[in-house]
């Protein structure tokens, strides 16, 4: 059963967003539970887990859609989370699922980041072919490390801080913490000290 800590509004909707929804990979359809306490759910492109969440003995996998339980072997996640970082972002969780809202107007838009000195220039590159130029929105944001473009599903990243939004436990804090080593491997957004973690892999673009 989960701990005596804080219900997360919308969770089982949250877990099911980040799970994968094709049969080829059924386990990838389930949550995992973890002997540590804490709970994953990937569908390969990202990676919802939650730290501190269960007193469970055994590890065990939980179908998001049926609630029975699955055999099957789930993928180590752990491995898939960086242990060394280039830059660390730190930018208001509600300003930034803003933008992302803004510039992704469709499901599958992808949304290019560019890392100057203390903001970030947010772009729709499809609005480049629409308008005749890409529509620019930009942000402060306190930036250390590395300096370079990167692009991610604005839809991923959306629905990394609607999580945040209903999970963060202080809700007078407002910042969320971005951890990158480069434009092409996969991006850490943490809140509460890394008890909420999402893992979003960036899009390659020419």
């Amino acid at each position: 059963m989960p701990k005596k800590n804080k219900e997360i509004k919308n969770l089982h909707r949250h877990l099911k967003r980040a799970a994968s929804s094709f049969d080829s990979r059924p386990i990838l359809k389930a949550v995992h539970y973890d002997v540590d306490g804490s709970i994953s759910v990937t569908d390969s492109h990202r990676l919802l887990r939650i730290a501190d969440f269960h007193n469970h003995k055994e590890e065990f996998n939980q179908d998001l859609s049926t609630m029975m339980l699955l055999d099957g072997n789930y993928p180590d996640t752990s491995r898939l989370i960086p242990k060394k970082f280039s830059t660390e972002i730190t930018i208001s969780l509600s300003v930034l699922i803003r933008i992302m809202k803004a510039l992704g107007t469709s499901s599958e838009e992808c949304v290019h980041w560019k890392l100057l000195e203390h903001k970030i220039i947010f772009n729709n590159q499809s609005d480049k072919f629409n308008y005749g130029e890409p529509i620019e929105i930009s942000a402060n944001a306190n930036i250390e490390g590395d300096l370079f473009d990167i692009s991610f599903k604005a839809r991923y990243v959306k629905e990394c801080c609607e999580f945040f939004m209903d999970a963060k436990e202080r809700y007078a804090i407002d910042d969320v913490t971005i951890k990158m080593f480069s434009p092409t491997r996969p991006v850490v957004f943490t809140i509460d000290e890394s008890k909420y973690i999402y893992l979003v892999t960036p899009v390659r673009t020419s």
